[in-house]
This record gives structure tokens, sequence and C-alpha cells, in this order.
């Protein structure tokens, strides 16, 4: 009778350990319940522009385009041209800093606080 009853209390703690676990993943891929009918913060950001010489004007290939908020990165095509798009999960308004590099090192890194999102950006970046 002894172990009956200490079977039923090991069974009775996995299962409650093993509804703890789901409920754990539930809320860490979907987030709380809004019970309140307030307005969901998450939305997507995206940010396009174009990266030159701060002297020629030429297009930059080759640069990479991230944001401190995110692990995304861009990197600029032949004509320039980038595009980054990332998910924003609070109402923050203070805007989002975009880092500019060089992976081959021939121009000078640059920051810079982009408020809102922007679809033409200009970059000039000094070379080194």
């Amino acid at each position: 009778m002894k172990s009956l009853t200490a079977y039923k209390w090991v069974r009775g703690l996995l299962a409650a350990s093993a509804f703890t676990s789901v409920m754990f993943i539930m809320q860490a891929c979907y987030g709380t319940p809004n019970y309140r009918g307030e307005e969901s913060f998450c939305y997507e950001v995206k940010m396009s522009g174009v990266v030159t010489d701060g002297t020629s004007s030429q297009p930059l290939s080759g640069i990479n385009v991230s944001t401190d908020i995110s692990d995304e990165v861009a990197v600029s095509d032949e004509n320039g041209q980038f595009s980054l798009s990332f998910m924003v999960y609070s109402d923050d308004d203070a805007g989002y800093n975009l880092n500019f590099s060089d992976s081959l090192d021939r121009y000078a890194p640059f920051d810079t606080l982009i408020v809102s999102d922007f679809s033409d950006i200009n970059i000039s970046l000094a070379a080194k």
C-alpha cells in the first residue's frame, strides 16, 4: 500500500511539472493574454535607403546596416541600396539607432538615430 501512495505522489508531481512546462512554453511563444483590451505594441519597422561615398557620392556595396534593438543585419548591394526590417515589442518612440560599418574597413563606422520608419535614408560615409 505504501508503494501505491508513493507512486501516486510521484505521478502527481510529474503531471504538475509537465503542465507547468507547457504553460511556460506557451507564455514564451505567445506572451501573456491581454484581458484589458489594450492595443498590442508589437509591430514591424521597415527601413531602406542608399549608402554612398562621402567624397565621390558613388554607391557603396558591402556596408553592414544594423540596429541596437535587433540582431538583423542588412548589407548594401552594388547600387548602395539596403533594406532592413525588424520587430519592435514596445511603445518606445525614442527612435532606433542605425549602425553603418564597412566589413572591408575602408570607411569609418557611422551611427545615426532614426526617429520613425523611413524608406529613403541616404547616408554618406567618410573614407578612413
